[in-house]
């Protein structure tokens, strides 16, 4: 398969930083994309200027809007696209699109969302940047400008977003009853406002971060043994992990490791 190049630029705008992971630039002639996406914990905002993008489930092809969301997935899909392409994409931590919308992100879980109807005005603020014939490097700080032009972040979104974030990076043996009970937070809200800021439980997207782990170490560590593997990553043994694995990327790890038709296995980054 042919080496797809991607750059992704550093957040510069303090204000964005807790929110955004980064923003990513791709853009191709005469491309023949068909890969596999893993699931992940990162919302993405896709910004296609050209080339139809279809997304392949086990269930549907979906057909996607020129401006859209793919949402936190707890399952692989596959992406499709053809010909010339020019991509620009926002990723967001599992709770970072929240105070851009301030709606439910249930709608968005395993989902791909037109983004004019999710967040009209964040749509129509950025479809304005891009549309401008201006350097590729304008264009991502344009982003960040409409971005920070359309955040609406208070102190509740801020401890809402700190609590996610550190259950998210406590031990896994920490159960979701003790973490809670740590932070002097009724179990119930926790779970709450975890789902309408991300779309899912707590256990569903600590899962899904371990997952990410674990697949993160297959692709670039390779000869270590899968026995490792799942002790790195909580999982009860070998077995565990493999099951698991399996349930959210469709194939076993070494099936996995010998494939390589992930975006990530297929991408070289530039990192700026």
């Amino acid at each position: 398969m042919k080496m797809l190049s991607m750059t992704r630029y550093a957040i510069k705008t303090e204000r964005l930083v807790p929110w955004i992971k980064f923003i990513w630039y791709f853009e191709a002639e005469d491309a023949d994309i068909h890969y596999k996406l893993l699931p992940t914990d990162c919302i993405d905002v896709l910004l296609n200027l050209s080339g139809n993008i279809t997304y392949e489930t086990e269930s549907k092809c979906i057909s996607a809007a020129p401006f859209h969301v793919n949402g936190l997935r707890s399952r692989y899909s596959y992406i499709h696209q053809t010909g010339n392409i020019r991509l620009f994409g926002i990723s967001f931590y599992p709770f970072g699109l929240y105070p851009f919308i301030h709606k439910s992100l249930i709608s968005t879980r395993d989902e791909v969302v037109d983004l004019f109807e999710l967040a009209t005005p964040l749509a129509k603020k950025l479809e304005g940047v891009v549309s401008k014939g201006v350097s590729t490097e304008d264009i991502i700080g344009n982003i960040e400008k409409a971005l920070c032009e359309e955040i609406r972040v208070n102190e509740n979104d801020i401890s809402k977003a700190c609590l996610i974030h550190d259950f998210l990076a406590a031990d896994c043996d920490t159960t979701i009853r003790a973490f809670c009970r740590e932070h002097n937070i009724h179990t119930k809200t926790f779970m709450r406002n975890v789902l309408c800021y991300t779309g899912y439980t707590p256990r569903a997207l600590r899962s899904i971060r371990r997952f990410q782990e674990a697949g993160n170490q297959l692709v670039h560590q390779t000869s270590k043994r899968l026995s490792g593997i799942a002790y790195d990553n909580d999982f009860a043994d070998q077995a565990h992990f493999v099951r698991e694995f399996q349930k959210f990327s469709g194939a076993a790890p070494r099936t996995f490791q010998q494939e390589k038709i992930t975006v990530k296995e297929n991408t070289k980054y530039d990192y700026r």
